[in-house]
């Protein structure tokens, strides 16, 4: 009688030992790739994150299935809402690294909390893949980070063309006071003083500002003949009603985070005539980008809105550099990544540079008649 708690001592330090190596297993399983998404689920970016996870959804389920009847790289994620802050993300990540043993992190889209998470990376050796933040400076974040959406300095070209061609001389800037806006501001200021631009004021905001009626009416004082607008939607509503309600009828450019539906649902009205950049959309004769808007619309009932495809391909390219190094570690992923060469993507090729970066062309849509168009 006196030997049967070592007994059952023994038996239960067997099973914790057995647990720890089949966790352990489970983990290195050179075909399985641990996801982590961090992505913002709720807040002010809570469409463009919910986008994202839409298309990493069904690149999961879809990769998955042909694992099943192939034997290739099987997927399996971990989502974290990171609410578009860089704080918040960064909590986010130390706990997919510590709970959930990720190899690579999809995330952010917003620039302020990609650029949060990318020493955590690079320190921690995980790649980080950016599905939709822009900043310049993301270019330069350290070798394990790389992005699907083309940096600012595409956007900033375009923008600058556009005013030029028109031409405007006399520009305004107003811009969200983050990583992303500072870096809009820097690249497409030097791009308009270039061709002889005048920069008569810029002002800045507070993400998730009440009111903005200080810096429009400074900016409206300076006689520009256009306004630059880098803001997200929740702040581009509120500028759109004062900016209406103080009686202002200045030309507006802004950026692809004009690109919305709930501007137009809010304040279609004074967004009309708006012109924005936007990623140049992939031929939809290819089979790949054809075939993902059929299986997001059968998936999820309706078409896929901006970030879908880009989350999509964040999680395919992932898979595809885990099959062309043949493995799921970190330093394999991140070769393989490199070794990448006109992969088809949903939104568009992908190619990646020694930056990570990605190279793809912008161009101009417009509101007219309530609705996107692209400007011809």
């Amino acid at each position: 009688m006196a030997r049967r708690p070592s007994i059952w001592i023994a038996a239960l330090l067997g099973l914790f030992a057995w647990f720890l190596v089949e966790s352990c297993t489970s983990r290195q399983d050179s075909n399985l790739l641990r996801v982590g998404l961090v992505l913002p689920l709720t807040g002010d970016l809570a469409s463009y994150g919910n986008n994202a996870k839409d298309g990493i959804e069904l690149a999961e389920k879809e990769l998955n299935a042909q694992a099943q009847q192939t034997g290739g790289i099987k997927i399996r994620t971990f989502i974290e809402d990171s609410k578009g802050e860089p704080q918040q993300a960064v909590s986010a990540l130390q706990k997919l690294l510590a709970a959930d043993g990720v190899s690579c992190v999809i995330g952010d889209v917003a620039s302020s909390a990609t650029l949060a998470m990318a020493p955590i990376a690079n320190k921690n050796r995980i790649v980080l893949m950016s599905p939709a933040a822009s900043a310049p400076a993301i270019s330069g974040a350290g070798e394990f980070v790389f992005r699907v959406w083309p940096s600012d300095d595409f956007e900033s070209s375009v923008v600058a063309d556009y005013v030029r061609n028109k031409p405007y001389r006399r520009i305004a800037i107003l811009y969200v006071n983050n990583d992303y806006g500072q870096a809009m501001l820097r690249s497409v200021t030097s791009r308009l003083q270039s061709f002889g631009g005048a920069i008569l004021a810029a002002e800045a905001f507070q993400q998730n500002a009440t009111d903005l009626r200080t810096q429009i009416t400074k900016l409206a004082a300076s006689s520009p003949e256009v306004l630059f607008l880098v803001s997200y939607p929740k702040d581009t509503v509120l500028f759109l009603r004062q900016y209406t309600e103080l009686g202002i009828h200045i030309p507006i450019v802004s950026t692809s985070s004009f690109d919305d539906p709930e501007i137009l649902k809010q304040q279609g009205r004074a967004a009309e005539g708006t012109v924005f950049t936007s990623p140049l959309p992939p031929d939809g004769s290819d089979s790949v980008v054809a075939g993902f808007q059929e299986s997001y619309m059968r998936k999820f009932g309706k078409k896929p809105g901006l970030v879908a495809d880009y989350g999509y391909d964040a999680l395919r390219v992932l898979a595809e550099a885990a099959k062309l190094s043949g493995g799921t570690d970190v330093d394999r992923l991140r070769s393989g990544l490199h070794a990448i060469r006109d992969f088809h993507g949903a939104s568009g090729l992908i190619n990646f540079d020694a930056n990570g970066d990605v190279l793809k062309p912008a161009g101009l849509r417009t509101v007219k008649d309530g609705k996107f168009a692209w400007l011809k």
